[in-house]
């Protein structure tokens, strides 16, 4: 039996699941989880950019706020209405739901998925990278969590500590998310509750390299590197077509 979490579950309030993911992202953004990924994102042809499971968008917008040449998001995900209201000023958002296991590359295109990788069982992952490689398509995917100690302590301080004493400061500033935090606790417990089953679900770089080493061809490069970080380390996919 494969567990989701909390937020992927279609009963799941959205404004519980709309203020979790800003909270995950807004957090990942002031830590600048992300920042390595600014050196990879400007080695590719394009300069336009798809985000999938999305979530909040936060990462994505700290890309395209931060690369050293302009760079265009579009955001997409399962459920639209949950980017942030601040990050809707400055990118694009799809307002279709997409369900990422429906979804079909295009030939070419550029894409994106930040800490959402584990959200999907083995099999999920690798028909996505499948299908990548058929359309001849581009994918940095990149992951925070490893199921290690390290991991679900960050999680742990991350919902119960750090999120208590931070959600004043989360734009747009949010009443409800003042009640969930502070009177009615229900924020902390759920993002700790998905926080930790992520842990469990996630993979370290040598299982992804396992699950993944089939792809690699003279045709399509499947690069898995790990990169250390004292806030956080991030792991890191990159899949792309090999230029003849």
């Amino acid at each position: 039996m494969f567990l989701k979490e909390l937020e992927d579950y279609p009963w799941f309030p959205s404004s519980l699941r709309k203020m979790q993911l800003e909270y995950v992202g807004w957090i990942s953004v002031q830590l600048k989880l992300y920042r390595p990924l600014l050196k990879e994102i400007i080695k590719f042809p394009s300069n336009q950019w798809v985000d999938l499971a999305s979530g909040s968008g936060w990462p994505a917008c700290y890309l395209q706020k931060n690369a050293s040449h302009h760079i265009h998001y579009t955001l997409s995900d399962l459920y639209p209405e949950s980017v942030s209201n601040e990050v809707k000023k400055m990118a694009e958002v799809e307002p279709e739901s997409l369900d990422l296991n429906k979804f079909q590359p295009q030939n070419g295109k550029q894409y994106t998925l930040f800490n959402a990788f584990h959200h999907f069982p083995s099999a999920q992952q690798k028909q996505l990278i499948k299908k990548m490689k058929e359309a001849k398509a581009n994918c940095i995917i990149a992951e925070v969590l490893e199921p290690s100690l390290l991991s679900f302590i960050q999680v742990t301080l991350a919902a119960f500590i750090v999120q208590p004493l931070t959600a004043w400061a989360i734009r747009p500033f949010s009443i409800l998310r003042m009640i969930t935090t502070y009177l009615i606790p229900i924020q902390l417990v759920t993002v700790a509750w998905d926080g930790w089953l992520s842990v469990i679900k996630s993979k370290n770089i040598h299982q992804y390299k396992e699950l993944l080493n089939g792809f690699n061809d003279n045709q399509y490069s499947i690069e898995v590197k790990k990169i250390q970080q004292l806030q956080g380390n991030l792991i890191v996919i990159i899949a792309q077509p090999i230029s003849s």
